[in-house]
């Protein structure tokens, strides 16, 4: 017994794995293109500047401790912003990619789902003929089917948008997409100590111990000899409320962090949920398969159980696509580079 929906499915999938190792270029690709987008090539023209500025400094025989001292932190701020332009263009280009597979599936699984209503229609039509249903039958059906095309007219629009914003974003063709590597996916989250221990190379963690450095040095370099009593209680206070703003930014980030960890946890958790899911369909999908050669079952009612695996497929891939936008949101809401993410 043949299976034209199912069949037709695999053709087209086994079509785009075709083009796709052929054509298109993936994932990995396209996040190489982060390195054009207006917030990167920003931050690396201030790095330059800094280095510039440090350089000039250093060269200073003029130059005091506080201006060696603001001209190293301005390199290592801007290293610090640089790597969190990076890391939001990845988040920002990935999350564009996925969209268009997410999409495009979509716009796949609605058009299947057009089909198996058309396919319905005409049995309402045989059955009202022969007596065994009724106009209402056959207008819900005509119902069911003039819904399934809306909803395909909208997935194909939502694909064709995603493309096209994709296709500006990096200027890269959005067409036939491969799917994301497996080892973007299975890099190991790092624990709550690691992304603690680094939390330092972040922005706003690293501005805090700047103004911490800045306060102290500012205190160190008041002597009584020459400086009075107020500007050097003064400045003590300065170097408190610096340490308490810098406990705070840690506790902060540290919290924020943990949320973020907690996301890619979450994220893994649907997936093995999803797959789990999509293991019983496929095994009622066989059952199904086997009951229709064996005449048990109607051709329409096994295409009903082909819609709900492919359903279930596609909400492998959302999952899937979660657990790495989970990790890209992590390294760029904490700054925190996770190794297999953090370069390409």
């Amino acid at each position: 017994m043949t299976r034209p929906f199912g069949s037709r499915f695999v053709l087209t999938l086994g079509l785009i794995a075709v083009l796709a190792s052929a054509l298109a270029q993936g994932l990995p690709d396209a996040l190489t293109q982060a390195e054009e987008r207006s917030g990167v090539v920003t931050a690396r023209l201030d790095l330059e500047d800094a280095r510039i500025t440090q350089a000039r400094t250093n060269a200073d025989p003029t130059a005091l401790r506080l201006d060696d001292l603001q001209a190293a932190q301005g390199v290592a701020i801007a290293e610090a912003e640089l790597r969190a332009a990076r890391y939001a263009a990845y988040e920002e280009i990935a999350g564009a990619y996925l969209q268009v597979l997410e999409a495009t599936a979509q716009a796949n699984l609605a058009r299947e789902a057009v089909a198996l209503s058309e396919q319905a229609l005409d049995i309402a039509r045989i059955r009202r003929d022969r007596g065994a249903a009724t106009d209402l039958d056959v207008r819900d059906a005509e119902n069911d089917l003039a819904s399934a095309r809306s909803d395909l007219t909208a997935a194909t629009q939502g694909a064709t948008l995603a493309q096209d914003a994709y296709a500006s974003l990096v200027n890269l063709t959005a067409d036939a997409l491969p799917p994301v590597p497996d080892d973007l996916l299975d890099v190991p989250t790092p624990s709550m100590e690691d992304v603690t221990r680094r939390l330092e190379e972040a922005p706003n963690l690293l501005r805090a111990v700047h103004g911490v450095e800045l306060a102290r040095l500012a205190l160190d370099l008041l002597d009584p000899s020459y400086a009075a009593q107020r500007d050097i209680d003064a400045a003590e206070l300065q170097v408190t409320q610096a340490e308490t703003s810098l406990t705070e930014a840690r506790r902060g980030l540290a919290l924020n962090a943990q949320s973020l960890l907690d996301g890619v946890e979450r994220a893994r958790d649907t997936l093995a949920v999803a797959r789990q899911a999509l293991d019983n369909a496929r095994e009622r999908d066989d059952v199904d398969a086997s009951r229709l050669a064996a005449g048990l079952i109607a051709d329409v009612a096994y295409q009903r159980t082909r819609l709900a695996t492919l359903q279930a497929e596609l909400a492998v891939l959302q999952a899937r696509h979660g657990v790495l936008r989970a990790l890209l949101t992590l390294q760029q809401g904490t700054g925190v580079a996770i190794e297999g993410l953090d370069a390409f």
